[in-house]
């Protein structure tokens, strides 16, 4: 029987070495599918690289394309002990003196010492209301803002611990700590308003379940009103007054709630820590040319990071003649390697318009290198900052500046051009109205016609109204404006011809008021309120049709100018609304244009998932052909054990022959 494998012992003939060989050439085919998918592994690396080098890049760029970067200034206190100062880009560049005369802080009154922290104080309903002490006159004002909360304290919850945890779980505007004084062991229950400030004084009433309101024992050892006698409704000892900061700028007295203030000093936050009534401390407002400088610096870097990459993935190596041996760069030749690289340089070194002093990065000490590179004067640079910093802005940034007042310039798309364009406004956008029917009902009843719940929008809010008899709708109207704004809603209340009107914040046709129920409802808004939904802002820009979304007005128009030009409209003046001047910079452009290329849907992401494709046919080739070349082999193999086994054969013959042969001549030669 002759062998599968190995050296058959009659013919001498080396089946697997045979097969080997032939299967050699046959997987020729193979090894080219494996070279080619080791390829597109290679080109998906060098991608991800490039990506990764450009995203780094877009950071850089997102920092230059807003032109409040090149607002950046520095405030500067000489006594940072005193306050110190910060600038959101706006303020007016200057030297201000500035006195503290004093430092906000928060009201603090605490009760006599107890013996216990567990001990029963008392039962009943404790009170808490902020607001304004005037000891000239000995009134007391609530704070307008704040609504006086109330909570209950039983048998369950009276003890000193008990009413602390009661009152900072129901948000009163107060926090409640106790203090061991070490007088009684037990300690001192202290109320401290949770905001500075003279309009946040504490008032504590209390309704008490023995009966007096007033006395020192049971709950109303806890009364603060600081209109009344000490010992009757005025039980707790104020240990900090509520005091507002106090401050001298430039000669003028003003004063603040609170120590971190602002609205004094357009675009300034002051940060108070110590009082110097007698000292004067200066406030230097300056330009952050540092800071400016800086995002240049990066943009540069940034930018020459990319060109270092997309050189060494494109590059061809030279130094060795045998094309085996060269180590070329992984994209040497690559279509997409190519058009982001010549893209990337078209933007970078045509003309940016809408510039006065400025069209082109070296202007500015920003010069392109001959290996593709930038490089930067720094020194040219602060020079064209300190002389033009709003031309360099542009050059850098989209900026946009609009000739109506009332209109903002507020983004730009990626095929904006730089230009001027007119802005004509068919329909202003309104605000959404919900207008009562009837006049409300002054007479609030706890339980009876004390809720309200509303629509605004796409939120829902539901109200509780304070009980009580309100002295006119204007009260009523406050007392709803307060319950919206602690319902973080920053819809209007307004009185209109005796009726309640409710005003959305936003504007548009998704700008719609519903009443959806509660016990007040009708008491408020009659049985039949007037919704009147907003609308969106209408009209053109560049003399085609655009889109409004509320006051937001975008230029849709393909193949126009100003397409993908985003605009606000305020007021409510139609027709000619004067003109957007839009300067697209080097960075905002070069933004637009790398968003694309590394973008899930962008050029990268859908070069890579073509190779991952071309990888995954590739693979399914591999599958089909190893299964051939396993029959190939198969069949091979067979093959040549046929022959093995027929020559065999014929060997055997031979030999009989031979032997007949031999015999025969044998016979003869007797």
């Amino acid at each position: 029987m002759a062998s599968t494998s190995g050296i058959s012992a009659s013919t001498n003939f080396d089946i697997d070495a045979i097969v080997s060989s032939l299967m050699t050439v046959e997987q020729k085919p193979l090894t080219l599918l494996s070279q080619q998918k080791t390829s597109y592994q290679s080109k998906i690396s060098a991608y991800a690289t490039l990506q990764s080098s450009l995203s780094s890049f877009q950071t850089a760029l997102a920092n230059l394309s807003s032109s409040s970067k090149f607002k950046a200034q520095a405030a500067t206190s000489s006594d940072s002990s005193v306050f110190t100062a910060t600038s959101d880009g706006n303020a007016t560049v200057g030297n201000y003196a500035i006195k503290v005369g004093q430092l906000a802080q928060s009201h603090k009154v605490a009760t006599s010492s107890f013996s216990s922290t567990s001990a029963a104080v008392g039962t009943g309903t404790i009170t808490i209301a902020l607001g304004t002490y005037n000891d000239g006159d000995n009134t007391f004002t609530p704070n307008p803002d704040k609504t006086a909360t109330s909570i209950t304290i039983t048998a369950a919850n009276n003890s000193l611990a008990g009413i602390r945890d009661a009152i900072n779980a129901g948000d009163m505007g107060v926090t409640a700590a106790i203090v061991n004084d070490g007088q009684n062991g037990g300690g001192r229950l202290v109320l401290t308003s949770k905001e500075s400030g003279e309009a946040n004084s504490i008032k504590v009433t209390v309704s008490d379940g023995d009966g007096d309101d007033a006395d020192g024992s049971g709950l109303s050892s806890l009364t603060y009103d600081p209109t009344a006698a000490t010992g009757a409704g005025k039980n707790l000892v104020e240990l900090q007054e509520a005091r507002n900061a106090k401050l001298n700028i430039d000669g003028i007295d003003v004063e603040s709630a609170s120590n971190v203030v602002t609205g004094v000093l357009s675009g300034i936050t002051l940060n108070l820590f110590k009082a110097s009534p007698d000292t004067s401390v200066s406030l230097e407002v300056t330009r952050d040319v540092n800071a400016i400088k800086t995002a240049v610096n990066s943009f540069v870097t940034a930018f020459n990071a990319v060109n270092t990459t997309l050189r060494n993935l494109t590059k061809f190596d030279d130094s060795t003649t045998t094309a085996a041996d060269r180590k070329n760069g992984a994209l040497l030749g690559d279509a997409t390697a190519r058009s982001i690289s010549s893209q990337i340089k078209m933007a970078l070194t045509k003309s940016v318009g809408g510039t006065d002093a400025f069209s082109t990065l070296s202007q500015i000490g920003v010069s392109l290198q001959r290996d593709g590179s930038l490089a930067l004067d720094s020194t040219k640079l602060e020079k064209a900052i300190e002389t033009n910093l709003d031309d360099v802005a542009k050059l850098f940034a989209a900026v946009g500046t609009a000739s109506d007042a009332e209109t903002r310039f507020v983004t730009q798309g990626s095929k904006t051009q730089s230009g001027t364009y007119a802005i004509n406004i068919t329909q202003a956008a309104t605000r959404g109205t919900l207008t009562g029917s009837a006049g409300p009902d002054l007479d609030i009843v706890a339980g009876v016609n004390d809720t309200l719940s509303i629509k605004i929008g796409s939120a829902s809010y539901n109200l509780t109204l304070s009980a009580g008899i309100y002295a006119s709708v204007e009260d009523l109207a406050q007392e709803l404006r307060t319950q919206l704004g602690n319902a973080k809603s920053s819809a209007e209340v307004a009185v209109e011809d005796g009726m309640l009107k409710i005003i959305s914040a936003n504007y548009g046709s998704n700008s719609v008021l519903e009443v959806a129920g509660g016990t007040a409802a009708s008491s408020l808004f009659g049985s039949n309120p007037l919704a009147v939904a907003g609308l969106d802002v209408a009209g053109t820009i560049n003399g085609a049709e655009a889109t409004g979304n509320g006051q937001v007005l975008t230029s849709t128009a393909s193949g126009n100018p100003a397409e993908g030009l985003v605009v606000s409209i305020g007021g409510s003046a139609i027709g000619d609304r004067g003109s957007v001047s839009l300067s697209v910079g080097y960075a905002a452009q070069l933004n637009n244009l790398v968003k694309g290329f590394v973008s899930d849907t962008g050029l990268l992401a859908s070069r890579t998932d073509g190779l991952q494709d071309s990888i995954k046919r590739v693979t399914q080739q591999e599958d089909a052909l190893q299964i051939r070349l396993t029959a190939i082999e198969a069949r091979y193999r067979s093959q040549f054990v046929a022959l093995d086994v027929l020559m065999t054969q014929m060997q055997s013959t031979q030999s009989y022959l031979t032997q007949q042969l031999a015999a025969l001549s044998s016979l003869n030669n007797r």
